[in-house]
């Protein structure tokens, strides 16, 4: 048997020059793929990329016959094949895509099934990730202005997301991409439905960006990905997880917080001992998202979302300067139109 063959992304804009990127920091090669290149996948796509392996499946650059374009498709692992809380996991994912329409959410182009495995189309995205960003900065941390302007573009997402029902709880930079510089959500393996009365069959998530109710397997809300997005800016503005000392084994810890950490009562230490270029509002807005305590945190992504947007000035604030911004404890409903 051939073994499958592996490539970097193909640039498929008008640029002749372009350096495609691979997504979650994976090096072509570094796994193998079930589908070479030229491989057919459902009859119209065909595979010209590899993308990354994924926790259910490989995510491939796919050439679609019926659009004209190219996609990315994500397909379970042959592996998973009998696995019906995998298979379950990615139709759920396909479903949830296609409710969302949100700039900072990838956007989906469909799914059907190949071999009996599910798969699920969505756009191609040739920026990197954030992770590939981040691992090329110095003291591998954003200045203080883009890590703010990031956690809004992502926070607007998630608000997105959890108006039409659901959780994410899987933030990290790996599951983000950049589209032009905007960051783009993707990845809903984990995602749930809101349910405050349900408590979670299996830990959900990535253990430095877990708030602690996902460690407990309590049920989950929206402060659930408020803390995730805190442990993400955290990360943006230092360079370091919350508790990276602990998660490295150089703070050690007793009983369950020796994994994690956050279910403890200590606060992770304060940002501003990695960067003093921190305001001291800012360290506040990033310490209140990481509570041990759900109802110490913001209570939903609008009131932190609007604590976000008070640390940014023109010009560099994420709207135009004739535009005010609202200082509500509710979002605005939609305006009634006549029909």
């Amino acid at each position: 048997m051939i073994p499958p063959r592996t490539a970097r992304p193909r640039p498929l804009g008008l640029l002749g020059e372009t350096t495609g990127a691979t997504r979650a920091g994976m090096r072509p090669g570094q796994k193998r793929y079930p589908y070479g290149l030229g491989d057919r996948i459902a009859g119209d796509l065909t595979v010209i990329g590899h993308l990354a392996p994924g926790r259910l499946g490989h995510l491939y650059q796919v050439w679609s016959a019926r659009e004209w374009c190219g996609l990315t498709c994500k397909i379970l692992a042959p592996g998973l094949k009998g696995d019906r809380m995998a298979v379950a996991a990615l139709r759920r994912e396909a479903r949830i895509l296609r409710k969302l329409h949100h700039p900072n959410i990838i956007r989906s182009f469909g799914e059907g099934e190949h071999e009996g495995l599910p798969f699920l189309l969505m756009e191609y995205v040739e920026g990197p990730a954030l992770f590939d960003q981040l691992e090329k900065r110095p003291d591998r941390r954003f200045g203080v202005v883009d890590a703010v302007r990031t956690a809004i573009n992502i926070g607007a997402g998630l608000y997105h997301l959890h108006r039409h029902g659901w959780l994410h709880l899987d933030l990290k930079p790996a599951n983000l991409l950049l589209r032009d510089g905007v960051p783009v959500l993707l990845d809903f393996d984990a995602a749930r439905p809101i349910d405050p009365e349900r408590r979670p069959s299996g830990r959900l998530g990535t253990a430095p960006y877990m708030a602690p109710e996902q460690v407990l397997r309590e049920p989950l809300g929206p402060t659930a990905d408020v803390y995730g997005l805190g442990a993400l800016l955290y990360e943006l503005l230092t360079g370091r997880w919350p508790f990276e000392s602990v998660f490295r084994g150089e703070d050690v810890r007793q009983g369950a917080e020796r994994q994690h950490p956050q279910i403890g009562r200590a606060l992770p230490p304060s940002p501003r001992r990695f960067n003093p270029e921190i305001p001291i509002s800012l360290e506040r807005i990033v310490l209140r998202c990481l509570r041990r305590n759900v109802a110490d945190r913001y209570p939903t992504m609008h009131p932190l979302l609007l604590a976000l947007s008070s640390e940014l000035d023109d010009p560099v604030a994420l709207w135009p300067e004739h535009v005010l911004t609202e200082r509500r404890r509710e979002p605005r409903e939609p305006a009634q139109t006549d029909r």
